[in-house]
């Protein structure tokens, strides 16, 4: 028993380092518009889901609307666009493409300085794509506040110089359950960056 429970204290130990670890990520590089260095490779906008309609749901329209704004300030070269393009009758990234070019076109957003990833299935899927396939070095991440500091935490493992700004523009249905997925993919994380798989 008394091997159990020092398991178990170490595991809990484990976890809470891990959550801590992340937490100061968020602290350091999670920083407002005017804060941004300037001159980072890309913005990269994270996915999130797309309504029946053909329209992006509420974190996704933030998130397009922040990292186009990012963008239009000339603070990055181009828009990275990643996420799930899993069916025929699913693809976020025609959505997230055609919002950006309808709702920015008089900012003079050019469709050559958009960069889809069509494999972004996961936050770490698409950060490691960023590095490998797209060679990004020095990047701005446009997602919630909650989910900032593990793309961080991935993006800097991979040598990619990254900086947050956060999304939230609203209040957004399902938010507790979308924080405890998020601590179990910070872990998950976590360890697929200790040992590096691409």
């Amino acid at each position: 028993m008394t091997y159990v429970l020092i398991f178990c204290l170490i595991v809990v130990a484990i976890v809470l380092g891990i959550f801590a670890i992340m937490d100061l990520y968020g602290d350091k590089y999670i920083l407002d518009l005017k804060d941004l260095p300037i001159d980072c490779d890309t913005v990269i906008i994270l996915g999130a889901g797309v309504r029946h309609d053909g329209n992006p749901c509420d974190l996704l329209a933030d998130r397009l609307d922040t990292g186009a704004k990012v963008y239009v300030r000339r603070i990055c070269k181009t828009i990275l666009l990643t996420g799930d393009n899993s069916g025929e009758s699913y693809n976020e990234l025609a959505v997230m493409k055609n919002w950006i070019m309808k709702n920015y076109t008089e900012a003079n957003v050019r469709s050559e300085d958009l960069l889809i990833d069509n494999c972004g299935f996961c936050t770490y899927d698409s950060i490691n794509r960023a590095k490998n396939k797209f060679n990004i070095k020095s990047a701005i991440i446009s997602t919630n506040r909650y989910h900032l500091p593990r793309a961080i935490f991935i993006a800097r493992r991979f040598g990619i110089e990254a900086y947050g700004i956060a999304s939230d523009m609203r209040e957004y249905d399902r938010m507790k359950r979308y924080r405890r997925r998020e601590r179990l993919a910070q872990i998950k994380d976590f360890f697929l960056c200790l040992i590096k798989i691409h």
